[in-house]
């Protein structure tokens, strides 16, 4: 991951090494370790960062076949099955089944396949519920069972989550854009002006105006969600993690995105809690 995707990674992979300082239980730090780079991988199958494996006609069937094996982990096939079990008996020397969380990050995967070199643009509500199988049902959920916290708050996180799906979102734009995949929802297309036809364009306006709403709804939900983690009883490392992993990366990236696209001009946006359109200015704000 290093060596093809070190700019993307490293900074998650330095935050492994300082978990397994932490985490004070080995198997837990294993885990972690294990899982990131086994969804990582099968997520770099569906991006065409890694090669399909033997044996599969197209990523859809190989994902089918992953999603089958976790609701039934026997017989291996590859090293990501044997991984996966791997990942299962870890997590039953602490008490916590990862099935479920599993099948939701691999039926994300699954949307995200069939969406690639289609340039199909979906509602908002279809990609938001995508997002939440992924992002919070899935991940967030197995980070807190992982951080030994109540699962039952996991939903407190979930303007957390959806920030970091928008920071991941407007930073692979183009990436995504190119393999034919449109994380640019039908309303935001429509408001912006973008269409199947110029949407890789160079220097479309509409893709700039989409990447600056979207980091204005980010530092909404980054402030939402710190009203919300008060309402939970999380540790202070898990707060900290939280912070210094996903929230302080976000925050600054939305920032950064606001002071390059500060010349366009004012528009509005959904605001993130009431669904009201709101104006917003063209300065960026100050956090």
């Amino acid at each position: 991951m290093l060596r093809t995707r070190g700019a993307k990674y490293l900074w998650f992979l330095k935050y492994l090494k300082l978990f397994r300082l932490i985490a004070k239980t080995p198997e837990r730090a294993d885990f972690l370790e294990s899982y990131y780079t086994l969804m990582r991988y099968l997520d770099d199958i569906v991006d065409e960062d890694a090669p399909l494996p033997q044996g599969y006609a197209d990523t859809e069937s190989c994902l089918l076949d992953k999603i089958r094996f976790a609701g039934n982990p026997v017989d291996p096939s590859d090293e990501s099955d044997a991984m996966m079990i791997h990942c299962f008996q870890l997590g039953n020397t602490f008490g916590e089944s990862f099935t479920d969380e599993t099948e939701d990050i691999l039926g994300s995967l699954l949307f995200d396949a069939r969406r690639m070199e289609k340039f199909r643009f979906f509602r908002s509500e279809e990609l938001m519920a995508h997002y939440h199988q992924l992002d919070i049902r899935g991940t967030v959920k197995a980070t807190i069972k992982l951080f030994r916290e109540n699962p039952d708050d996991f939903l407190l996180l979930e303007p957390l989550g959806m920030a970091s799906r928008f920071f991941y979102d407007i930073r692979d734009v183009y990436d995504d854009l190119s393999k034919g995949l449109v994380n640019i929802s039908l309303e935001d297309a429509g408001a912006f002006g973008i269409t199947a036809s110029n949407i890789n364009e160079s220097g479309n306006p509409g893709i700039q105006r989409w990447c600056r709403a979207q980091a204005l709804r980010g530092l909404q939900l980054l402030d939402l969600h710190r009203q919300q983690i008060r309402k939970g009883s999380f540790r202070l490392s898990t707060r900290l993690t939280f912070l210094f992993v996903y929230e302080r990366p976000a925050r600054g990236f939305f920032n950064k995105t606001l002071r390059r696209t500060a010349n366009l001009e004012p528009f509005t946006i959904p605001d993130v809690n009431t669904g009201n359109y709101v104006l917003k200015t063209n300065q960026p704000k100050r956090i």
